[in-house]
């Protein structure tokens, strides 16, 4: 249920700085992305301390491995640039401070500049021991594997939890800027901001939804799925039972309560969640373990994209763009969802000619699973579509 940060890059939070000519963070590129370790001196003091050079070299080294020299790197508009080699393209964002120095940088999948789409879409199928997905153009499915296929999708299943409080503020029965309290039996586990937040702290629905979509913050959709209904979500994402994310790594933590909870049919697991509820929130290093079917939220490609359909027109979806860079759109709506063994990626993007398309892929595993592979892959996917298929 993190936010999706596994691409093959790395985040760093952008500093406030004032815009330097583009031939500058063309070099910077260039530099960081030259054969042997990236110098250190590239970086700004803050950027080191959130991104020490032990651990640069870990994400760099890796992504100079897989797209070879750097032949072009070309203005995307912003702070975005294409970075291109023989065989790969890859959207890099960068900002540098005052001084040049390297602040923000993300590098976004690479993509496979000469694989055709169904060498892609194979690729994508293959990264996990299970795998569905559909790719829809206007709506209409133009490749698909097993699309009806219900598997674990981790924090994807927010998107039900949107599709009702979409339809409550289009019914009139509340407003985006209602306000709700946190309280302390709201709090969940990270990912997500709302669980350091004081109790008592007053945010708007808005806000709320914003959180949970943009960083998937755990909280925020528990807040909110008390709000609408457990009942609703379940409908809006076609399941007998959807869990709050407090409640699922409560289970993950008490192997006991998990198996009953798995072995119960409806009845008898709301039965366990009540035994649940009643207790504390576990440590982190106790959930790290890979999931369990059957306590989840198991949701198939095609729901998915039924449900991004739904709430795409919503300005919240489109703050984190996921593993697509902004600029290949006209306009890009995402969740992603994930945990130990669990991968989801959901995109509704519209193309600079008004096509639109939705991609949506999961992947699961009995053990932790190559989310760098899966998300290349499907990256591709949606780098080919950008560009006609």
């Amino acid at each position: 249920m993190r936010k999706l940060g596994a691409l093959l890059g790395l985040v760093v939070v952008f500093m406030t700085a004032p815009a330097l000519a583009g031939d500058a963070e063309i070099a910077a590129l260039k530099a960081v992305l030259a054969p042997g370790p990236a110098e250190a001196g590239l970086f700004n003091g803050a950027f080191l301390k959130a991104v020490p050079p032990d651990k640069l070299q870990a994400v760099v080294e890796p992504i100079k491995t897989q797209i070879g020299p750097v032949v072009a790197v070309e203005a995307r508009g912003g702070q975005t640039y294409a970075v291109e080699t023989a065989t790969y393209e890859m959207i890099a964002d960068i900002v540098l401070d005052t001084d040049g120095k390297i602040a923000g940088l993300l590098f976004h999948a690479p993509v496979q500049k000469n694989a055709s789409l169904d060498d892609l879409l194979q690729q994508m199928a293959v990264a996990a021991p299970q795998s569905a997905y559909v790719v829809l153009k206007d709506g209409k499915p133009i490749a698909a594997s097993t699309p009806d296929k219900a598997l674990a999708v981790g924090s994807a299943f927010k998107l039900g939890v949107l599709k009702a409080l979409k339809d409550d503020i289009d019914s009139g029965a509340r407003e985006w800027s209602d306000v709700v309290m946190l309280k302390a039996e709201d709090m969940s586990l990270p990912s997500g901001m709302l669980q350091t937040w004081p109790v008592g702290s007053p945010l708007t629905l808005h806000t709320l939804a914003t959180l949970m979509i943009s960083i998937s913050d755990n909280t925020a959709a528990d807040m909110l799925l008390k709000l609408v209904g457990r009942d609703r979500v379940e409908a809006a994402l076609g399941i007998s039972l959807a869990l709050t994310t407090r409640e699922l790594f409560i289970l993950k933590a008490n192997r006991e309560l998990l198996s009953r909870y798995v072995a119960a049919d409806a009845e008898g697991a709301r039965k366990v969640l009540v035994e649940v509820d009643a207790l504390p929130l576990p440590d982190v290093s106790k959930i790290m373990t890979p999931f369990t079917p059957g306590a989840e939220w198991h949701v198939s490609p095609n729901k998915l994209c039924a449900l991004m359909a739904e709430v795409a027109g919503l300005d919240v979806t489109q703050v984190n763009p996921g593993v697509v860079p902004k600029t290949d759109w006209g306009s890009v709506s995402f969740k992603g969802g994930s945990e130990v063994g669990v991968l989801s990626l959901v995109t509704q993007a519209r193309g600079k000619d008004g096509t639109t398309y939705c991609v949506a892929a999961t992947w699961n595993a009995p053990q932790a699973l190559d989310e760098g592979k899966a998300e290349t892959a499907y990256a591709g996917v949606m780098g080919k579509l950008a560009r006609g298929g």
